[in-house]
């Protein structure tokens, strides 16, 4: 780390300058004696100062006074004390007297440990209940150039003061971008979910590696969901992958994260353009898609009003279309059985069948019906979400009904009392297209964001979570159902698609590897459908393949191409459906952030020669 020196380009003091605010006479003389703010600081995790009353110098930095904004500014000493062990900035809390970058003040104030939700070891050394703000002339400050690995080793030590980034930084998540104006950066490359790479238990050095190179761009404000969103600019969408140029901002600390609030405008740059749908080169085409709580029945889990679900049907509708898709499998749509909610039964599939009939010039959806369980009847367990099947009738026909099974893999509470079940059934139809049948099926495995400890799955602590065994009981179950396809229908090509929660390299799927292709794999090289980075879950975090498309041996050999299009996983959440008072008026109706998983895509050549269509290359299109 290079600390530099502050430099003070122009100091006009004026001796008799009247006080901003009301000073006593000892107080509001600029030069006169005062506590240097790395005293202030210390080398420790608290300032030993906390509750004294201070005075201080130094140069604004960043100035966040405006209404809204964290309600202050930031002040770093003039000269410091040239040690990497203590900081020479700080944070003083006060806006009723306005200053300017540039500008060097004498402030007197309290010296505050300010906490976060009240938690002693969350805080911020910060300056108080200001009771004199003295303008003693101008200055600038030059800004720290350090890398991110030293500033994440230095952090406390930072605190307060001006740094520059002199690496290339790219975009790694977005989530909060819109609401809290954060977005998570990291040097070189997106961050790889250790376990798409990794088997678990062998995914730690890629795990640490990834948290020391990321970090957190705030933008300043204490309100959310600020109008206009905060770094977009003129920008239609900030995606993983785009760059940042010459960053500049004070080190900051609140909400247990440190974090970086900029100088100014930060430059983003476009690395990573809105792609066009991949080319599969099928004549049948099949879409994959987890549909994020795709609901009718408002205040649920998805749309709360009939705008919001209008936007969502029409996003989803653009993804369908966009894709080319002969068929879609759904997953995470409501499952609305009955129409005891006041809507019709199944109303969720059939309002997006209807939607896709009236914007597709054939106007040929369909949706498969009702799926029966081995005995022949229809089934649907109790869970709130469902998969789900619809189709071109121009370009394949059903062969019989839809099909599920009823099984404790998919049936078992997690809880005592029988509350929360495991999982949502697979459901799966055979076609039929120019002479050729094959089955497609659709899974949506548990996730990984509520326990099953009460059904003896632990926490599985080398990155595959919350109930990795149920998955895995869940995949068995899934190659126990394809075998049972194939012996019923009499034909060997079964298609298996969907959410199955879990990472390349995770137990679940090297599972469904023992016995099926996998499809993604075979076309792309860093195949990624899905982004989580959520803080708690560190370092198991960033972009990996969740959604998968697995297939027969004799299946594989009429696969033209299995492609992930990344619509959602990249983008923010600014443009998808979801309302939060302002956000119609940033609503894109296109098929972008439809979801918060990409679809992925497929091929069929159908045929009876099995061997000459298998096309294994990993092109990019």
């Amino acid at each position: 780390m290079r600390k530099r020196f502050v430099t003070l380009l122009s100091i006009a003091l004026v001796w008799a300058l009247v006080p901003l605010a009301a000073a006593s006479a000892s107080e509001d003389v600029c030069g006169s004696p005062f506590t240097p703010i790395y005293v202030i600081q210390g080398s420790g995790s608290s300032s030993l100062k906390d509750g004294n009353v201070v005075t201080v110098e130094g140069i604004v930095t960043v100035d966040l006074q405006r209404y809204g904004q964290l309600g202050g500014f930031f002040l770093q000493d003039i000269d410091g004390d040239g040690k990497d062990a203590t900081s020479d900035g700080i944070y003083v809390h006060h806006y009723k007297d306005a200053v300017a970058v540039g500008d060097y003040v004498r402030v007197t104030a309290t010296v505050d440990e300010q906490k976060v939700y009240y938690k002693e070891w969350d805080t911020r050394t910060q300056l108080e209940y200001v009771t004199s703000v003295v303008m003693c002339g101008t200055g600038e400050v030059e800004a720290i150039e350090l890398e991110v690995d030293e500033y994440l080793d230095n952090t406390e030590r930072l605190e307060g003061m001006l740094v520059e980034f002199d690496e290339d930084l790219v975009v790694t998540d977005t989530y909060n971008l819109n609401k809290y104006g954060e977005i998570w950066l990291a040097v070189g490359d997106v961050v790889e979910q250790p376990t798409n790479e990794y088997p678990a238990g062998s995914a730690e050095d890629l795990a640490t590696e990834n948290m020391s190179r990321k970090f957190l761009l705030d933008d300043g404000w204490k309100w959310s969901w600020i109008d206009p969103p905060s770094h977009f600019g003129d920008r239609d969408t900030i995606r993983l992958g785009d760059e940042v140029d010459d960053l500049v901002g004070v080190v900051d600390f609140g909400f247990y994260q440190y974090r970086i609030q900029p100088s100014g405008d930060v430059g983003f740059k476009t690395e990573n353009k809105r792609p066009k749908a991949p080319k599969v080169k099928g004549d049948i085409v099949v879409t994959s898609m987890n549909v994020l709580n795709y609901w009718t029945t408002l205040g649920g889990r998805g749309a709360d009003d009939p705008d919001e679900l209008a936007m969502q049907t029409s996003k989803l509708v653009a993804a369908f279309l966009g894709s080319g898709a002969d068929i879609v499998a759904l997953q995470e749509i409501e499952n609305d059985n009955t129409d005891s909610d006041g809507n019709r039964a199944h109303d969720p599939v059939l309002t997006l069948v209807e939607a896709l009939n009236v914007e597709d010039s054939v106007k040929d959806w369909a949706w498969i019906g009702e799926p029966e369980n081995a005995d022949g009847e229809v089934y649907y367990n109790g869970y709130s979400i469902r998969n789900e099947i619809i189709y071109r009738t121009g370009s394949v026909t059903p062969v019989g009904g839809p099909v599920t099974i009823q099984h404790a893999a998919f049936d078992t509470p997690r809880y005592s009392g029988g509350g929360g079940i495991i999982g949502r059934p697979p459901v799966a139809q055979t076609f039929i297209a120019d002479g050729e049948t094959f089955t497609i099926m659709v899974n949506h495995f548990k996730s990984k964001g509520s326990p099953c400890d009460l059904i003896d799955d632990p926490f599985d602590p080398d990155g595959q979570g919350n109930c990795n065994l149920t998955r895995v009981w869940q995949a068995e179950t899934v190659l126990d159902f394809v075998d049972y396809l194939v012996e019923t229908t009499g034909d060997p090509d079964v298609l298996v698609v969907g959410d199955m929660n879990s990472y390349l390299k995770e137990d679940p799927i090297v599972t469904l590897e023992t016995e099926l292709v996998n499809l993604v794999t075979e076309y792309e090289d860093n195949p990624y459908s899905y982004n989580f980075f959520a803080s708690f879950a560190f370092p198991y975090v960033g972009r990996g393949l969740i959604d998968h498309a697995f297939s027969t041996d004799s299946l594989a050999d009429q696969v033209t191409k299995a492609k992930v299009w990344h619509i959602n996983a990249d983008e923010p959440r600014l443009p998808d459906w979801d309302d939060w008072g302002y956000k119609e008026r940033y609503f894109t109706d296109d098929e972008f952030r439809s979801s918060d998983h990409d679809p992925v895509i497929i091929g069929l050549k159908l045929s009876d020669d099995h061997d000459d269509d298998h096309d294994d290359d990993h092109d990019d299109d």
